[in-house]
């Protein structure tokens, strides 16, 4: 038999790997024999359902529930039906694929050097969302009713057996609110209690494991965090001890237009959202190690929702120049447009004309703010070669990853590893699948551009000297000149210092924090 699972699409660049889209599906099922029973899952399979998509197929199943609990039934009876998982089945078949052939063959679990490799592994927190009465109309998760929590030793042990199989990077997913986790009164209030104590439980359970590197979370609802200031804040405070920073807290707003929110009930309104924006930059706009910090909020904006006018796109972009102003960080800001049938069709011109301002006036000034220039982040992970999407070429052909590359014309784009990381240019080759320290010289709306450090002054090229803010084409190129012919004269350079003056070049700031020379 075959399963396919269909993940949701979101808004931004894939550069390692995109979710199977329609059209691949439907060119491998002509591949599969006719008599092979097929199960395709996952979040995008609702999606494609309400589009019309009927693949005209014997034995073929397309699960709308949990698709392991639809498959284990189909073992079990050689019947198709839609099932939900027990919490029993949930930690079972949790703990067994920690350590299974999709975790330790995975291509990204080991680097090609033999250290650990990039993978970020995600553990499921619980299921639903305790807006099950009147949740969200465009989201799937309050269909599945009062939320199936798991236990936090169920968690833990799942975590330390993907360590054991070679696992070094975690992300907690799979809930809909990470500050909402066997929360009090989700049956009777509107805004369900945060119980500090079982996440704090599952956090520090899993940063007590030292094998394991990079700790991030997901989505947290802001209503829940403004009108339970007191426990949100306790639990606020573990997650940025306890996470790696550049953790970002994922708040769906959705829109600041109060008749969109009451129309799709919606889970926030825009005070609560600077409540809660103000919240988590208080406690986490701090710099860990890695140059981030330690964790800052993420606000989501969906286009098409039923009550949406044009005056809605200006609504969303007054509240986003407000927190601009206010002196707030926000990591990043996604903008999509609603999926499934019977929400409203989005404006094209003035969605598009949305997306751009939003890019120019608030992406580009909020992450100069977040990595001004001369920012150094830690552990940067090189993934692709000339483009910022990495190509099949640059898996399969071992040349990307030759030592030889190092300095070479061209461009280079690395992220760290976590979730939603910064993406990094840096102009001129370094070979891929490796890991630097960058030093931040400038920015795009979605980007910073940036240098190494620890370039090598006797070894660094015209392209690695002509990166480093202060120093431009003409110098580059006279210091590499220079120190050919010193070398070619047999007069050693004694410093970088000693280069830049041979080369009648001003020595920039930044040149003495990037380059080092052999003799110290």
């Amino acid at each position: 038999g075959v399963v396919i699972l269909a993940g949701a699409v979101v808004p931004g660049k894939y550069v390692r790997g995109t979710p199977i889209s329609r059209r691949e599906v439907d060119s491998i099922l002509p591949s599969i024999p006719s008599g092979c029973p097929i199960l395709i899952g996952g979040w995008a399979v609702r999606i494609w359902r309400q589009e019309g998509w009927t693949p005209l197929r014997k034995n073929l199943f397309l699960s709308l529930q949990d698709t392991d609990a639809t498959l284990e039934n189909f073992l079990a009876t050689g019947e198709w039906s839609h099932r939900r998982r027990t919490s029993e089945q949930w930690s079972r078949w949790a703990f067994r694929g920690a350590s299974s052939r999709a975790v330790t063959d995975h291509p990204d679990i080991i680097s090609p050097n033999g250290g650990p490799g990039p993978l970020t592994y995600e553990v499921e927190l619980y299921q639903g969302c305790v807006r099950y009465k009147r949740g969200c109309k465009f989201c799937i998760e309050p269909k599945k009713g009062v939320p199936l929590w798991r236990d936090e030793e169920d968690v833990i042990a799942e975590v330390e057996s993907a360590a054991d199989a070679g696992i070094r990077n975690v992300r907690i997913g799979g809930a809909t609110d990470v500050y909402t986790y066997k929360a009090e009164g989700v049956v009777d209030l509107e805004y369900p209690i945060p119980n500090p104590e079982p996440i704090a439980k599952v956090l520090h359970g899993i940063r007590d494991d030292e094998r394991i590197e990079v700790l991030h979370v997901d989505n947290a609802n802001p209503s829940i965090i403004a009108e339970n200031l007191e426990p949100s804040g306790q639990i606020t405070k573990t997650l940025v001890n306890t996470l790696t920073d550049g953790a970002v807290l994922s708040f769906g707003l959705e829109s600041a237009d109060p008749a969109v929110h009451d129309a799709n009930w919606l889970n926030c309104n825009t005070e609560q959202l600077m409540t809660a924006i103000r919240h988590v930059n208080e406690h986490g706009r701090e710099r860990g190690p890695r140059g981030l910090p330690k964790m800052l909020p993420g606000l989501n904006l969906i286009a098409g929702l039923n009550g949406e006018t044009e005056a809605t796109y200006q609504m969303n972009l007054k509240l986003l120049k407000s927190i601009l102003q206010e002196g707030l960080m926000l990591r990043r800001i996604n903008i999509r447009q609603v999926e499934g049938a019977g929400f409203q069709e989005v404006p094209k011109k003035a969605f598009s004309a949305f997306k751009k301002e939003v890019r120019a006036t608030i992406d580009t000034p909020m992450l100069e703010r977040l990595l001004p220039v001369g920012t150094i982040l830690r552990n940067v992970w090189w993934e692709s070669s000339g483009d910022r999407i990495r190509l099949p070429e640059q898996v399969e052909n071992p040349s990307y990853r030759d030592v030889s590359r190092h300095g070479r014309p061209g461009i280079t784009f690395g992220r760290q590893i976590g979730a939603y990381p910064i993406l990094v240019g840096v102009p001129y080759q370094i070979p891929l699948e490796t890991m630097s320290d960058v030093l931040v010289t400038g920015h795009g709306s979605r980007s910073v551009s940036g240098v190494e450090l620890g370039l090598d002054t006797m070894k660094a090229t015209e392209a690695q000297f002509n990166s480093i803010p202060g120093i431009g084409n003409k110098t580059a190129w006279a210091l590499v000149s220079t120190r050919a012919k010193s070398l070619s004269k047999n007069r050693p350079i004694r410093s970088t210092e000693h280069l830049f003056s041979e080369a009648e070049a001003n020595f920039p700031d930044y040149a003495r924090e990037i380059l080092k020379h052999p003799t110290g």
